[in-house]
């Protein structure tokens, strides 16, 4: 049987079954049909980043070639060669490239701070941020009578993102009590505001923010007033948060590479996306000294550090 289609060729049925047979074929395959030539480039070789880049291999299954941020004269000479996409691995890398207008650019473990001022509509990425909504379920979750959060944050840091926190909490029915801060030096007076007027304290990534001298007296302040601190990153619930939500880089990589698979076939840009599967960590030792109640199931089933 043969099948005629208005001003095209007469196809046999038996090609278009193989065609479809290929194509199903294709979507199975680990694998995107394509040749690509991408760059990786990486502030230095620390293992959340050779983490990232193996995630993101295992994800894209195109050929790459790796650089560290050192080897300018290489990377030079590699982006003159016009490769379909550039991979920035690390804040300091994605500083350096993100000017580039004429290349796809993805980047991955890049602070939120960074990648939120993305030139161009060449730049897609993964934000080290986890999702304002899981965020909040994770600390109403951990902390079920928490109504009030407060957070401090840097507007020109992480303004949009309190912003769309706002809106989720609201949803929630919860009070996201926020205090601009531009200076580090307005901490404690920003802090004696949330005295007594909000249930958990939330550290976000924000660069003004994450100083040494200011995480220690925002966790002195936390365990002083029996206000658990929700933060972002295992060390400080090692040093005394209440908990954390923690990024996987391996998985930040899979998420960069199947950015990459969609741009260079043929997907509309930019494609930017939160960090997924976070994984909770909680100092329970913490959450008892202060007296707050939490649920105890989660924990048991959390990361938890001594």
């Amino acid at each position: 049987m043969d099948i005629v289609f208005r001003n095209m060729p007469r196809i046999t049925l038996k090609a278009i079954l193989a065609v479809a047979a290929l194509q199903l074929c294709l979507l199975g395959a680990p694998f995107p049909a394509f040749a690509s030539d991408i760059i990786i480039i990486k502030d230095t070789d620390i293992k959340p980043y050779r983490d990232a880049i193996d995630g993101f291999k295992s994800s894209c299954g195109c050929p790459v070639r790796e650089f560290d941020l050192s080897d300018a004269g290489e990377i030079d000479k590699a982006i003159k060669g016009r490769p379909d996409a550039i991979v920035a691995v690390g804040t300091q890398t994605f500083r350096k490239i993100k000017t580039i207008t004429n290349i796809p650019l993805i980047y991955t473990m890049v602070m939120p701070s960074e990648s939120a001022d993305s030139p161009g509509n060449n730049v897609s990425g993964v934000s080290m941020d986890i999702s304002p909504e899981t965020y909040l379920e994770s600390i109403v979750g951990l902390f079920p009578e928490a109504k009030r959060i407060g957070v401090l944050f840097d507007p020109e840091h992480t303004g949009l993102f309190v912003q769309e926190s706002t809106a989720s909490a609201r949803a929630k029915g919860i009070t996201l009590v926020r205090k601009p801060m531009r200076d580090p030096r307005q901490m404690p007076a920003l802090l004696d505001e949330l005295r007594n007027k909000v249930d958990v304290l939330w550290m976000l990534p924000d660069e003004t923010l994450i100083h040494p001298d200011t995480v220690d007296y925002l966790l002195l302040f936390s365990f002083q007033n029996n206000m658990p601190l929700f933060s972002f990153s295992k060390k400080y619930v090692e040093q005394g948060a209440a908990a954390a939500l923690r990024i996987n880089p391996f998985d930040m990589g899979v998420q960069a590479g199947g950015l990459a698979r969609a741009l260079l076939q043929g997907g509309q840009g930019p494609l930017r996306v939160y960090a997924r599967s976070p994984k909770l960590i909680v100092n329970r030792k913490v959450c008892v000294k202060m007296g707050v109640r939490f649920n105890d199931d989660i924990v048991r089933h959390a990361e938890n550090v001594e």
